[in-house]
């Protein structure tokens, strides 16, 4: 129901700055923006928005490594009630949503053709915060999209979806375990544009909350930061670049797997360990706590959220303990759908379910273990087939740089196909022979290996899984038309 209401993330937030002036909302290395400052900053850019035409029919695109600038843009944003999207490759190479405004701050990159508004310091004026006006709620309706997100897309091209205030309040206030009120203080490792850092800034600043805006574990420490948010990948880098002499309180791991030797190193430098499972489209959706055993080994056990995820297997039963299956995940604030794109949104989204594409199965502690993606199982006759292990073969053979495999689009071909990135001084015919060879001598798959295609690069998930989707799109449309394409 389009319901009509003042913006519920607007109207949490302004409360809070007003019960909570004094306390410290972002933390930098050289001073703190208090919620009082940071609400009147929000006002002015709010102001600011208004006087350049932004209205509830616009869509902001922003720029910006700067935490204020995007804090301050995503609480405006709410408060005219516009929609809002981050500037970036993927919505360039999307091309179906189209901003009316684009703004950067001078340290990020503009794009050719694009006139970009520059967000500058006469945006964050220094004087009239103590004789600012009551800041004026826009009546607007509660279902209608606000925070556009993307994911990488499993075919290459970024699939974008939209957040209203009522979804985004709703996720915020499942996460409020994370962020105690007024007694929080956190860093992240994601990026200030990324949906991540969006969703926990809004945890955190609508629970009066501080971040710290910093990766300096140094500065973590002398503001007292109690919990940290990062990816794998994050961490990683951040642990090569720091030897840090304190151990905090907790880390929240999320967006892609987490590896037992990592998660050892996390050990050294968090007291409490939390591994979460979700996506963008479904928030955060389960967790898996990790201790290290007296042994050193990883200890992991399940932690339920506020979701619903199970495991089916191929009938669509409930898998038992240690069964492998598909996940699936419900609660109440997931999104319906993508940006025009019927085909994958009937894949993902399905009878009230958001199917992320992930195999795994229920450990013994109840944790969740994902072992893989559904397009790397190519299934022959009920005989199901490890794609990874038949690039692995492929890539074995000398002359090859990288290849993928992926099942014949073709209706009933028992048959793999390849796509192969050649080392430029090789004879690729002589390769594709040995290829062959290495296939049918160290494997005994009921499947064929078909057409070898040669290809020049092999794309890549943010998490370092080949992009299979893309491929098998590409064969698809080099065959379109064909009566026996699946």
């Amino acid at each position: 129901m389009n319901d009509i209401a003042v913006s519920p993330i607007g109207d949490w937030f302004l409360k809070i700055a007003k019960g909570y002036s004094d306390f410290p909302a972002i933390i930098n290395e050289v001073s703190n923006v208090t919620y009082e400052r940071l609400a009147f900053g929000v006002e002015v850019f709010v102001q600011r928005f208004s006087d350049l035409g932004v209205d509830q029919d616009a869509i902001v695109a922003l720029n910006s490594n700067d935490i204020q600038t995007t804090v301050s843009t995503l609480l405006a944003t709410a408060i005219i009630g516009c929609q809002l999207v981050s500037t970036s490759e993927a919505l360039a190479k999307q091309g179906l949503l189209k901003p009316t405004h684009f703004f950067r701050t001078f340290e990020a990159k503009g794009k050719a053709g694009i006139d970009f508004i520059e967000i500058d310091n006469n945006w964050f004026p220094s004087e009239g915060i103590h004789n600012r006006r009551p800041m004026q709620l826009s009546q607007l309706k509660l279902d209608v999209p606000w925070l556009w997100l993307n994911t990488s897309g499993t075919t290459g091209k970024p699939k974008f979806f939209c957040l209203t205030q009522r979804m985004a309040a709703d996720r915020t206030k499942a996460i409020e375990e994370d962020f105690p009120l007024a007694s929080s203080t956190c860093a992240m490792l994601f990026n200030n544009m990324s949906r991540p850092f969006f969703a926990r800034a809004l945890g955190a600043l609508l629970h009066a909350g501080a971040i710290v805006d910093s990766d300096d574990p140094e500065i973590w420490y002398r503001h007292g930061v109690g919990s940290v948010f990062c990816s794998p990948g994050q961490f990683e880098l951040w642990s090569r670049k720091y030897q840090p002499k304190h151990i905090f309180a907790r880390v929240e791991v999320s967006g892609a797997k987490l590896e037992d030797e990592l998660a050892v190193q996390l050990s050294k430098n968090f007291y409490n360990i939390l591994d979460v499972y979700g996506a963008s489209e479904t928030n955060k959706s389960f967790a898996n706590l990790i201790e290290i055993g007296p042994q050193g080994q990883i200890i992991r056990s399940g932690k339920p959220l506020d979701s619903i995820v199970e495991i089916n297997n191929d009938e669509g039963e409930l898998c038992s303990e240690g069964e492998k299956g598909i996940v699936r995940v419900r609660n109440g604030y997931l999104v319906e759908g993508y940006l025009k794109a019927e085909k994958s949104t009937h894949e993902n989204f399905r009878d009230g379910w958001f199917y992320p594409g992930d195999i795994a199965f229920w450990g013994a502690n109840g944790e969740l273990v994902i072992c893989g993606r559904t397009d790397e199982i190519i299934s022959f006759g009920g005989v199901k087939i490890d794609a990874n292990l038949i690039d692995l073969i492929i890539k074995s053979v000398p002359g090859v740089v990288d290849a993928i495999s992926i099942k014949s689009p073709k209706k009933g071909r028992l048959e793999v196909c390849a796509f192969v990135v050649y080392d430029n001084a090789v004879d690729t015919t002589q390769v594709n022979f040995k290829i062959r060879d290495a296939y049918e001598s160290r494997t005994g798959f009921p499947c064929f290996l078909g057409p070898i295609h040669q290809t020049t690069k092999i794309p890549y998930s943010s998490e370092g899984r080949p992009l299979r989707a893309a491929f098998e799109l590409l064969l698809r449309e080099r065959i379109g038309g064909e009566d026996d394409v699946e």
